[in-house]
């Protein structure tokens, strides 16, 4: 299993990342970046010290090497309750804020590898490649994101009726060797800080869109791949005191350019197939397996989110109020335990098909469209219970280092329980959480 520092490392690849219209000679070292990859690395090492922990690794029975658990091709209940185990060991550093760590496409690629028959119904090589790229990525502890959403030129038109051909990704050539890539995607998350792009369409092809129906692998630092973040919340936060999380845990959403990126046959899954793309990620358990992953860091955004709450009706000295009581017991608790439930009644009821032990998809899919009202209500709950502190807080850490204000700011901000600096601290992490940018991110 890899190293944080192995992982950084694989970062200075020469990949081409383009930020405020320069470019970026090293994400590792750029202020943008190096805080998210930074959680990343550290996240890497705990994993490495438990590699041979069983409850986070597993043993391949052919070599005996000892591999992470979001590898784990799932044949039970137990299982299943190993990848949660893995999922919730990622997800807890970052307390459940980064969704494409690298146990997310991991879910994919493990998935597409016990289906690898439906790969074989464009031509055995396909399924071939997908095995094989999937046990790279497993022996390597590759970090591998994707992308999967074209650009919204035009929504109401499939990939080969826009204006100009190949504004979404397409096929503008073969070789023998392989196929060349032309157009872009959408929403790349992380993709600055992955070794490896999974390139494909969650969205629906029609007939027609045979040269966009592919599904492929290559590496970031790809020949005529280019990577355009968006404004990283990091070049917005002032300090991490300020912005705690802003600071240190935006993935950075990413727009893909592909111009001209030559893959290798071996590197493609699906070619040309307009019915392959539509079934990959619903005929296999990729769909489910992956959601599984995200409702288990959702529940440890609640827990979070709970954990806030109550810290900030301490401080304020409200927790013995009843109605604060209600709204932390009655409405917070019993729904983090409600939510909780719903991912072990998936987990320990599966689907088991071929088997593969899918996490069933009735708890699946009723998690995920709960979790859309879960935080919006939590952040609203969380604005009620701080009142009028957001707008009661210093201008920045500055306050208490300051002569001339620093006397100030430790009488009149602190709390009944607890002094001004770390009042100021809480209510900041909390704002960072439900008020600014980073913010609205979560709700997405």
């Amino acid at each position: 299993m890899r190293s944080g520092d192995a992982y950084v490392a694989s970062l200075r690849d020469g990949r081409a990342v383009y930020l405020d219209g320069e470019r970026v000679d090293d994400v590792t070292k750029h202020p943008a970046f190096v805080e998210p990859i930074r959680r990343i690395a550290e996240t890497y090492d705990r994993a490495k010290a438990a590699e041979n922990d069983p409850a986070l690794t597993f043993a391949e029975p052919a070599t005996g090497a000892r591999h992470s658990n979001m590898w784990l091709v799932p044949r039970s209940a137990d299982d299943l309750g190993a990848r949660r185990r893995v999922h919730r060991f990622w997800a807890e550093p970052s307390f459940g804020l980064m969704g494409r760590t690298p146990d997310h496409v991991a879910c994919v690629l493990t998935a597409f590898s016990a289906w690898r028959h439906l790969f074989d119904g464009g031509g055995a090589r396909y399924g071939d490649n997908v095995g094989l790229f999937y046990t790279r990525a497993r022996d390597e502890d590759l970090y591998v994101t994707y992308a999967i959403v074209p650009p919204q030129v035009d929504r109401s038109r499939p990939a080969h009726r826009h204006p100009e051909p190949f504004l979404h990704p397409g096929v503008v050539r073969e070789t023998s060797a392989g196929i060349v890539i032309r157009g872009a995607h959408a929403i790349a998350t992380s993709a600055t800080m992955a070794d490896w792009l999974f390139v494909s369409y969650i969205t629906p092809l029609v007939p027609g869109d045979e040269a966009y129906a592919i599904s492929l692998v290559m590496p970031m630092n790809a020949d005529g791949l280019r990577l355009y973040p968006r404004r990283p919340f990091a070049s917005l936060a002032t300090s991490v005191f300020d912005y705690p999380l802003s600071s240190r845990f935006d993935e950075v959403d990413t727009t893909v350019v592909f111009n001209d990126v030559f893959v290798p046959w071996e590197h493609v899954f699906i070619y040309r197939n307009v019915d392959l793309v539509n079934a990959q990620f619903h005929d296999s358990p990729s769909h489910t397996t992956a959601n599984f992953q995200a409702l288990v860091r959702f529940g440890v955004k609640l827990e979070f989110m709970a954990g806030l709450a109550a810290r900030l009706a301490e401080i304020q000295t409200a927790d013995g109020d009843a109605a604060v009581q209600a709204t932390l017991g009655g409405d917070i608790a019993s729904l983090c335990a409600a939510f909780d439930a719903l991912v072990k009644a998936a987990e320990r009821d599966p689907l088991i098909t071929r088997g593969y032990a899918r996490p069933h998809p009735q708890y699946i899919y009723a998690g995920m469209g709960l979790q859309r009202r879960l935080i919006v209500d939590m952040m609203r709950t969380l604005r009620e219970l701080a009142g009028g502190a957001f707008q009661t807080v210093p201008s920045s850490e500055a306050a208490f280092t300051s002569a001339e204000t620093r006397a100030d700011t430790e009488r009149y901000y602190q709390a009944a329980a607890i002094g001004a600096r770390e009042r100021i601290k809480l209510v900041k992490l909390i704002w960072d959480f439900v008020g600014t940018e980073f913010g609205g991110r979560q709700l997405q």
